[in-house]
């Protein structure tokens, strides 16, 4: 058979999954009247906001050849995607958006698959925009690629220009999968839970064959299972009656706990006793940690529910429960990052109708105790007693970001206010290439979106965790009309506590609206007030129903307003809308 299996990779809007309908139309893979954009996004979250978050693979028919694609995202939060569907490929198209040249995913993803020695195939897209400089992205791509250099396909993925030619392109560069009738090996680089067939994992068969009523095995836990169904994707999941070697295709395991099934595990036949297991995944570990409560208290169990079934298609995903004597029963979630956790959020509420507060997203700490002992933490709740604590430690990155030269002071000066310290500095042709180690907090929490800022959206980031570093880390406690209010406290390194203190109170105040009494609204460090606003009572006019200018009973009410305020201020209970808690999250 005449298999090529190929990925394509790209930075975030760069045309990926525009490409992929493209190649799915002319291919006649989907017939023009199923066809609409973005086929292979199923979910509607990645539709509406124009990004792929999960891998899809597609099975295409082009002359005598069968090409397995598998479509990526582009975003840094979803790597470990990428990394899985390389595992499946002999080549990957280098797709370059011609209006921006190569950004920091392109690189991230380019050196992805040269580790697994994948052959690159570089793609110049979106030549027809008029922003479009293709002797620029051309030259970029010369520098990063070097020696691997071939001339880009010049193609607008919108109108279909040049799509054929680059069909021929990846038939005549990418390396047939090779066809090997030994014991069967698959690898299993993705898998979905469906609510009737139960779990189905997304395999590569890198030698032997599965026919009906074959047993099998996953080779590092020993279960095993009869295939209920297996087949291809095109781009429905399509039953076949065999599936062979340098194929990609799906199996139905049948079973109802999808934790049955490791990405990166081998498949085997039930009976094989000496065969070695392919190479598998690095196990794929959470980079931000947020706490979120339902906003309906008696909803808890619901929420568990739904995050379990959404556990159950997305494997990074963490849980552990947690509480809160403000904001009841809620669970602590681990994320690849914030664009993850801003889609987990969206689906509970879309799918399952579960609307969610969550607090300030965090990163996980490890403090050295007096006693020798280390313990890790993710929550200000959770930060140890000053007194015992010998030594803190923070996690830290290694961060790439590509900019023009015009914006180069300003992405300089960004990365140092954010305590980060350069490693290296490169070019690439007009475009540098900065190396920075900077704590995982602040990239996650400020990098990003400041970065578009200076850099007027021209600027873009990669990172990879690198280490632990010492820091000296404090817990600020916030204070709500003298009261202490646990979801609203942060830990930051000591010498920032007086900025983020000041700006804090600074943010609640705006977002707290005025209610019948004075809340003061305090940052404590170390049992001392660092910062401190006050919102204003209403005022309500109690003297509006008297008719004359009677001084004695106007003042007789005033004094009762007075005396109300200052229980309600002591009793009352302060009202905080969703705003607040973003807020602290901004």
């Amino acid at each position: 058979m005449n298999i090529r299996n190929f990925s394509i990779i790209a930075h975030i809007d760069a045309g990926k999954s525009t490409l992929a309908d493209r190649l799915l139309e002319i291919t006649g893979t989907v017939s023009s009247r199923l066809m609409k954009e973005q086929l292979l996004d199923s979910n509607p979250i990645e539709r509406e906001r124009g990004i792929t978050i999960k891998l899809a693979p597609v099975t295409m028919k082009y002359q005598d050849y069968t090409l397995n694609l598998i479509d990526t995202p582009g975003h840094v939060d979803f790597n470990y995607e990428v990394e899985r569907a390389l595992q499946a490929c002999e080549a990957a198209i280098l797709l370059v958006d011609a209006t921006k040249g190569v950004q920091a995913q392109t690189i991230a993803n380019l050196r992805l698959a040269k580790k697994q020695k994948l052959t690159i195939i570089p793609v110049i897209n979106k030549i027809d925009s008029p922003l479009a400089d293709i002797s620029a992205s051309s030259k970029q791509l010369e520098v990063l690629l070097g020696s691997d250099y071939i001339e880009p396909t010049l193609i607008s993925a919108k109108t279909g220009k040049n799509i054929e030619e680059l069909l021929e392109k990846v038939i005549k560069l990418c390396p047939p999968a090779s066809i090997k009738d030994d014991k069967l090996k698959a690898l299993v680089f993705n898998s979905i839970y469906h609510p009737h067939l139960g779990a189905i994992a997304f395999v590569r068969l890198f030698q032997g064959s599965i026919v009906k009523n074959t047993p099998l095995k996953f080779l590092s836990s020993n279960i095993k299972f009869s295939p209920v169904e297996f087949g291809t994707f095109t781009p429905k999941r399509t039953p076949q009656t065999s599936l062979s070697s340098g194929m990609v295709g799906y199996i139905v395991t049948g079973f109802k706990d999808i934790r049955l099934i490791k990405v990166g595990d081998t498949i085997t036949l039930n009976q094989s006793e000496s065969v070695q297991a392919l190479p598998g995944y690095r196990e794929i570990k959470p980079n931000v940690y947020q706490d979120i409560f339902p906003t309906d208290n008696s909803r808890y169990h619901d929420l568990l529910d739904a995050l379990e079934k959404l556990k159950l298609n997305d494997s990074s995903l963490t849980t552990e429960p947690t509480s809160s004597l403000v904001l009841g029963q809620g669970v602590k979630v681990g994320f690849l990052g914030l664009l993850h956790a801003e889609v987990v959020s969206e689906r509970l509420e879309r799918e399952f109708a579960v609307s969610v507060i969550g607090i300030a997203p965090t990163v996980e700490y490890k403090a050295v105790l007096k006693t020798g002992e280390t313990i890790s933490f993710s929550s200000p709740s959770s930060f140890p007693d000053p007194g015992q604590i010998k030594e803190t430690l923070e996690p830290f990155a290694t961060v790439q970001v590509i900019t023009p030269e015009e914006y180069l002071g300003a992405v300089i000066k960004l990365c140092q206010n954010i305590r980060g310290q350069l490693l290296e500095m490169t070019y690439i042709d007009k475009l540098v290439q900065l190396s920075y180690s900077i704590p995982l907090i602040e990239v996650i929490t400020s990098l990003h979106d400041q970065l578009k800022s200076v850099s007027s959206g021209f600027a873009s980031l990669d990172y990879q965790l690198s280490g632990w570093q010492p820091a000296k880390l404090v817990k600020l406690s916030v204070l709500l009309n003298h009261d202490e209010f646990e979801p609203f406290s942060l830990v930051c390194v000591e010498e920032q506590a007086q900025e983020r203190a000041k700006k804090l109170v600074r943010k609640l105040k705006e977002a707290i609206p005025r209610q019948q009494f004075e809340i003061p609204i305090q940052v404590a460090w170390g049992g001392k007030i660092i910062a401190r606003e006050t919102v204003k009572a209403f005022r309500k006019d109690v003297t509006a129903k008297l008719y004359g200018g009677d001084a004695t009973r106007r003042k007789k009410l005033l004094e009762k307003q007075k005396k109300g305020k200052k229980r309600m201020k002591q009793f009352g209970s302060v009202q905080l809308p969703q705003s607040a808690f973003l807020a602290t999250i901004k």
